[in-house]
């Protein structure tokens, strides 16, 4: 009895299936081993390509390969129940935490479990049982931890997953039937496969690095990062250097959902990434080069700056005596406890978009930083902007200490009413305040006026002059009018609107005409009307921490869509106070989007059907085979069926279609399926046909004997 022999698969490409793996255990260490990507990605690789390798030298020994399967999986779920007893992290809080908690035992487990399932999966789905479309799996995986816990991989790590996948299609192992025990290889096809992964990898390589950035694009902004890792331009889905000026908002917004950096705080806060001084006509600010230079040793100075300790001592000076001239006035602050005087908060910072930046992020106030492995300066501007002389490793981490207190309304009312200057040089020498203390809050105020007229220098436009008067008009307190001015964009009906596209992009355009915009807008009117209520200001972006990104533990996820523009105004008795235009307006509401849904509607249905198609298949591909034979002449009649029948005798005894003879296929069908006159009326048809060029009068009557034999393989399985 002649053995059966199924076929088997050669030909796979190894370097291909390198590549891909790589690309796997880059999206999968992303989301799970950020902050240590690089090695992490290698050891992931170097793992996996293992697994690949020993399934890929065992093909031809299937019993061999099922013991490598058991023994690998048993040790792979040996390794990741150790690392993760280990562990204080529980498996699953890792897997969709481990964007904000790096953990070395628990990454160690998910790379031993997740080596071995894209190792294997690779090589069973490339060279067992190649099947395309099964290859994209392992990338699933990925994919959705990245969107729960990154919200998605950056457009980089997307496209290197599609070269990856590309490349490893093209080198996919092909069906070979073995003719007795011999194995024959193509090596003219393996040549022209090696070629083609050559070619493409090439073009791929070119068409990432000449393509265009546009603004207009979700990937124009990454794809200057693929290969300018080095560049200082900022742009809206990244952290890098200090820009030269502000952006400017020419509506039709997209929000991005990129994730630029973790923040670990007790509650919600502004951010400050830079500010900017001297307003244009086309609408944006531009730095200006009196204060853009910085210092280090700045800390003690910003310590000394506690408006809670410095009311206090006030407060207590004039209640044991000191101070009687302004007795009358101090009794309306209060005391704390002077181990509360200088009491400040913590926040951490992950930078997770991978950039390498001198900026560093950080709310008001802010009095201390501690970069994780960077011991090199820390420098200060006077309009509060933070930088280092190098850039401190990309996916940095820091730590802030910052003051985080409400405005003193009862110290702000205060020096509105007495000369700061006169009240502090009394105070340090009654020995109420010491003279750091006094220094820096008068040079903190010199500063800023100092700031002041240099910055109105740039006139601003008798419309907004004449505006911010009937804004604040009784009102002699500069924080009662920084509040007015916040308030009013909310009462005078101004609206936060992403998808408005405005004729200009000029302040008075917005103020006057069109009432609708988004915050780098309000934060330019508000700055414009600050300035011209008299009041020190400067324009400054950053991100703002929203509650609804707040994790369970106390993380905020900031994306770029958290990105932030507001004004900082000096305000006396406090310092530089946060007006946010946007605090107080109505939010456009989102118009449905027919095309959206209509987008979302298709994809589910190319989804459904594709399900569909995937189960039914043979189903499908037998209605397809029906209609078209009906539109065949005689001739086109038998060929199609000869072939047909041909393929299922040689799937029944697992030959090569290609050479298989008509009398072989008479006797499979015969032997196999006991249907001899179908098989003999189908062959000797196509035999007159193809060597004799007849058609034989009886050959409409042929289909009906394909499908005797084909409903006859269905029932006995074969």
């Amino acid at each position: 009895m002649k053995k059966h022999l199924k076929p088997q698969f050669y030909g796979a490409e190894i370097f291909s299936a390198l590549v891909f793996l790589c690309s796997m255990s880059a999206a999968f260490m992303y989301t799970l081993s950020r902050s240590v990507v690089f090695p992490a990605t290698c050891i992931m690789t170097a793992l996996s390509f293992g697994f690949y390798l020993l399934f890929y030298f065992l093909r031809k020994k299937r019993v061999f390969s099922f013991l490598a399967f058991i023994a690998c999986f048993t040790a792979s779920m040996f390794v990741f129940s150790v690392l993760s007893g280990i562990s204080r992290i529980s498996p699953i809080d890792y897997l969709f935490k481990a964007s904000e908690f790096y953990d070395d035992f628990m990454a160690g487990a998910f790379i031993s479990i997740f080596s071995f399932i894209i190792g294997f999966s690779t090589a069973y789905f490339n060279v067992y049982l190649p099947r395309p479309a099964f290859l994209l799996l392992p990338a699933f995986i990925p994919l959705l931890l990245a969107a729960k816990t990154a919200d998605g991989l950056p457009a980089e790590y997307v496209i290197f997953i599609a070269v990856g996948y590309t490349l490893v299609l093209l080198g996919i192992s092909r069906p070979e039937f073995p003719n007795e025990n011999t194995y024959f290889d193509d090596k003219r096809s393996r040549f022209e496969r090696l070629g083609a992964l050559g070619i493409f990898g090439l073009i791929i390589a070119v068409t990432i690095y000449s393509v265009p950035r546009s603004d207009e694009t979700p990937l124009g902004e990454y794809l200057d990062t693929v290969f300018k890792r080095d560049s200082t331009l900022y742009t809206g889905n990244s952290l890098t250097n200090f820009a030269s000026n502000s952006g400017v908002n020419r509506g039709a917004n997209k929000l991005s959902e990129n994730v630029l950096f973790y923040a670990m705080s007790n509650y919600p806060v502004m951010l400050s990434r830079w500010s900017f001084d001297t307003y244009t006509e086309n609408g944006n600010w531009t730095a200006h080069s009196d204060y853009s230079s910085g210092w280090s040793g700045w800390q003690s100075y910003k310590k000394n700056l506690s408006t809670l300790a410095l009311s206090s001592k006030l407060y207590n000076g004039a209640k044991s005596g000191y101070l009687s001239d302004y007795a009358p006035l101090l009794s309306g602050l209060s005391s704390v406890p002077e181990s509360q005087y200088y009491r400040s908060q913590l926040m951490r910072i992950y930078v997770a978009d991978n950039s390498n930046t001198k900026v560093v992020i950080h709310p008001n106030m802010t009095i201390g930083v501690n970069i994780t492995g960077y011991d090199e300066k820390i420098y200060r501007t006077h309009m509060d902007e933070m930088f280092t002389d190098n850039n401190f490793g990309r996916n940095a981490e820091y730590s802030l200490e910052y003051y985080a207190s409400t405005p003193n309304t009862s110290l702000i009312e205060l020096f509105e009413k007495v000369d700061m200057r006169e009240l502090l040089t009394a105070a340090e020498r009654e020995g109420v305040i010491s003279t750091s203390e006094k220094e820096a809050f008068l040079n903190e105020r010199t500063l800023a006026w100092q700031y002041h007229y240099v910055t109105m220098d740039d006139p601003i436009s008798p419309r907004i002059i004449e505006l911010a008067n009937e804004i604040t008009e009784g009102l002699t307190s500069n924080y009662e009018k920084a509040l007015a001015i916040e308030k009013w964009f909310g009462e005078a009906g101004f609206v936060y609107d992403l998808d408005f596209v405005p004729e200009e992009t000029t302040a008075e355009y917005f103020l006057f005409e069109s009432r609708r915009g988004i915050c780098t807008d309000f934060a330019t009117a508000s700055t414009l009307l600050l300035r011209a209520a008299d009041i020190p200001t400067r324009y400054t972006e950053g991100f703002l921490l929203k509650e609804e990104n707040r994790s369970e533990y106390g993380v905020y996820a900031v994306k770029s869509a958290n990105a932030h523009a507001f004004a900082m105004s000096y305000i006396e008795g406090y310092g530089w106070l946060e007006v946010d235009g946007t605090r107080f307006v109505a939010v456009a509401e989102a118009e449905d989007d027919d095309n959206t849904l209509l987008a979302l509607v298709l994809l589910i249905a190319v989804i459904v059907l594709g399900t569909l198609v995937v189960i039914f298949r043979s189903h499908i591909s037998e209605a397809v085979f029906a209609v078209s034979i009906k539109f065949r002449n005689n001739s086109g009649k038998i060929r199609a069926i000869y072939l047909r029948t041909r393929k299922l005798a040689c799937m029944i005894a697992e030959k090569d279609p290609r050479s298989t003879t008509s009398a072989e296929v008479r006797e499979i069908i015969s032997n196999s399926l006991s249907l001899k006159t179908e098989a003999e009326e189908i062959t000797s048809c196509a035999d007159e046909l193809f060597y004799n060029n007849t058609v034989m009068p009886y050959a409409d009557k042929l289909y009906g004997d394909y499908r005797e034999i084909a409903k006859m393989k269905k029932k006995m399985r074969k």
